[in-house]
């Protein structure tokens, strides 16, 4: 028996069949499109997207001094300027200027004006300077600062009516209003 011969439906299904995957052969060669599966390499090398860094926005130095201050941790009686009766007691000033280290401790304590103080007060004070500590901020970008502080010695009158000397300490960059302030005094 000729199985060919004798199924025609059979034998036009096969015709059918060859034409339209030769139809579709060429219509790929033609218009490739992806990659059929078994063209597919085994190790996915498609492109990583590239990602940047998460940056934060760039921050001057005198911004960072100002975020970094230390804090006066304990405050010691200040030293008392001898000043004889027939001085302007207002007129007594001393400013000094230090850094801070990241640690609290000060470093170059310096006098930078002084007004009606003799040697012997300047070193008192500058003394006084070198033995406080400071409470200063666990940022990391704090860590490698160290800040610049002012301080002033000035008379004042208590409320007995008595001179002391008074210390106002504060750092050289601060913020006010959202703004970078450089304190020079």
């Amino acid at each position: 028996m000729n199985f060919w011969k004798e199924n025609p439906v059979f034998r036009g299904a096969v015709y059918v069949l060859g034409a339209v995957a030769l139809i579709a052969f060429f219509v790929r060669m033609r218009h490739p499109s992806a990659p059929r599966e078994n063209d597919r390499p085994s190790v996915a090398v498609s492109p990583s997207p590239v990602t940047k860094p998460v940056v934060p926005p760039p921050v001057n130095s005198a911004e960072m001094r100002a975020r970094c201050q230390p804090e006066l941790k304990d405050i010691p009686s200040v030293p008392t300027f001898e000043v004889g009766e027939n001085y302007n007691r207002v007129a007594v000033q001393l400013k000094v200027r230090f850094l801070v280290d990241n640690n609290g401790f000060v470093m170059n304590a310096y006098v930078s004006g002084a007004g009606v103080v003799t040697p012997a007060d300047q070193e008192v004070a500058l003394d006084y300077v070198r033995h406080l500590s400071f409470e200063t901020p666990t940022a990391e970008e704090c860590q490698t600062l160290k800040m610049q502080m002012v301080g002033n010695f000035h008379m004042s009158k208590s409320s007995s009516g008595d001179w002391t000397t008074i210390f106002d300490v504060h750092p050289v960059y601060s913020f006010s209003g959202g703004q970078v302030v450089v304190n020079p005094n």
